[in-house]
C-alpha cells in the first residue's frame, strides 16, 4: 500500500465525526439506536476487550450508579459522592462534582452542560442540577420540592416527571439558567421521552401529547397510553396501556398505526425494525407491520436492548454474558462480556460500556 494511500486513510478516519451517546436512551427519543456508529461494528466486534473500569457509587446506601453517557469526547457516569467526567480512553477523571447526600436519579447531556435529576438521602425531595460540560462548574441548582422520577433533554428544557408537594405534575426547566419554562398538573410522564418534540403524558381521562417547548396540547385520547419509545424520525409514539398490548401510534395525531400481541415495558426502535425484552429473549418486529421477524435467546432474563451501528446488544441475568448479535439478521456475532439485565448497554465512537450500577467497564 502507497503511503499516499495510507495517509489518506489516516486522514478520512480522523474526520470521522465520533458518535455520541447523550441521555439513556441515545437521545430525547429514547430509541436506544446510535445510528452514527460506525467503528465497532461485524469486523471489528470480535477484537475488543475490557481496556478499563472504574467505580460508580460510593458507601452511602442510597448511592446509586447510573448508565454512562458519551458526549463532546468525555464519559460522564455517576461516581462515589457525585458525577464525573471521564477519558473515554483511558478512564481517568477528568473532573468531578460532589452532590452531599444526595443520589443521582438521571443524568443527560444537552447545549454542551451535564444535567443531573437527583435526589436527597435523607428525605423526600429532588433536585435538578447543570454542571459545564467541560470543566463540571455548577451553573445552577433547583430544588423541585417532591420527588421526581424521570426526565428528558430536548430543545433547550429539561422535562421532568415531578411531585411538587406530591402533588402529579409535568415541569420544564430552562438549560440556560434553570428558570421554569413550564408546568402542566395532573400529568405524569411514565415513559417520559421525547418523540419529534412532543411528550405522551398520563391524566386522569387518559392522554395527551403536547408540545415540549410550550407544553401545549397537540392531541388527546381517552385511552391509557404511555410512551415505552419511539422511532429515530420522532414520526411515531411506541406506546403500552393498550390492552397489554405494544401498539405503534402517530406521533403528529394519535393515530394507531398497528397493535401487537406481545407486551414490552420498552423498545428498542431503528427505521425498519422493533426490538424489546421478553423473558429471556429479545424478540424483533417489523415496525411497518408489528410482525415478528426475529428472536434471540439470552443466558438470563433480557434486559433492555440497543442497537449501534449493525449491531445489536442483549444484556441478560446479573452478570450473565451479553449477546451481539447481527441488528438485521439477529445472526450471533460475539458476547461474553458480564451485562446486567437493569443497565441497558451505551456504544459510542467505537467503545462499548457496560455497568452493573457497582462499576463501569469500557470495552474496545
Amino acid at each position: 500500500m502507497s503511503s499516499v494511500l495510507v495517509a489518506a486513510l489516516a486522514v478520512a478516519f480522523t474526520l470521522t465525526p465520533a458518535s455520541e451517546w447523550n441521555q439513556p436512551g441515545y437521545g430525547p427519543g429514547a430509541t436506544y439506536f446510535n445510528p452514527l456508529e460506525s467503528r465497532l461494528n461485524a469486523a471489528t466486534v470480535g477484537a475488543i476487550g475490557k481496556r478499563w473500569e472504574i467505580s460508580t457509587r460510593g458507601a452511602p446506601d442510597c448511592e446509586i450508579g447510573r448508565e454512562p453517557l458519551v458526549a463532546g469526547g468525555n464519559v460522564y457516569t455517576s461516581d462515589p459522592g457525585g458525577v464525573g467526567a471521564y477519558d473515554p480512553a483511558t478512564g481517568v477523571r477528568r473532573w468531578h462534582a460532589a452532590l452531599l447526600r444526595r443520589g443521582v436519579t438521571r443524568l443527560a447531556v444537552g447545549d454542551g452542560k451535564l444535567v443531573a435529576l437527583t435526589y436527597a438521602c435523607d428525605g423526600q425531595g429532588s433536585y435538578l442540577t447543570a454542571f459545564n460540560g467541560s470543566t463540571g462548574a455548577r451553573l445552577w441548582d433547583v430544588p423541585l420540592g417532591g420527588p421526581a422520577q424521570d426526565m428528558v433533554v430536548d430543545r433547550g428544557l429539561a422535562v421532568v416527571d415531578t411531585r411538587p408537594d406530591f402533588a402529579l405534575s409535568t415541569t420544564a426547566y430552562r438549560l440556560a439558567d434553570g428558570f421554569r419554562a413550564w408546568r402542566l398538573t395532573g400529568t405524569r410522564g411514565d415513559g417520559l421521552l421525547s418523540a419529534g418534540g412532543r411528550l405522551l403524558l398520563r391524566t386522569d381521562q387518559g392522554s395527551r401529547a403536547v408540545a415540549v417547548s410550550t407544553g401545549a396540547t397537540l392531541w388527546q385520547t381517552t385511552e391509557n397510553w404511555y410512551a415505552v419509545g419511539s422511532d429515530p424520525a420522532g414520526t411515531r409514539f411506541y406506546v403500552g396501556g393498550a390492552g397489554g398490548g405494544l401498539t405503534a401510534v402517530n406521533a403528529a395525531d394519535g393515530v394507531p398505526i398497528w397493535k401487537s400481541a406481545w407486551p414490552s415495558p420498552s423498545v428498542t426502535a431503528d427505521d425498519q425494525r422493533v426490538y424489546f425484552p421478553r423473558h429471556r429473549s429479545i424478540i424483533c418486529l417489523d415496525a411497518r407491520t408489528g410482525r415478528k421477524l426475529w428472536s434471540v435467546h439470552l443466558p438470563g432474563a433480557a434486559g433492555q436492548p440497543a442497537r449501534a451501528g449493525s449491531l445489536l446488544y442483549g444484556p441478560s441475568g446479573m452478570g450473565s454474558p451479553l449477546r451481539i448479535v447481527d441488528a438485521v439478521t439477529g445472526r450471533g456475532l460475539r458476547g461474553g462480556m458480564p451485562s446486567d439485565q437493569n443497565y441497558p448497554p451505551a456504544v459510542a465512537d467505537g467503545r462499548l460500556f457496560l455497568t452493573d450500577g457497582s462499576r463501569l467497564r469500557a470495552y474496545f
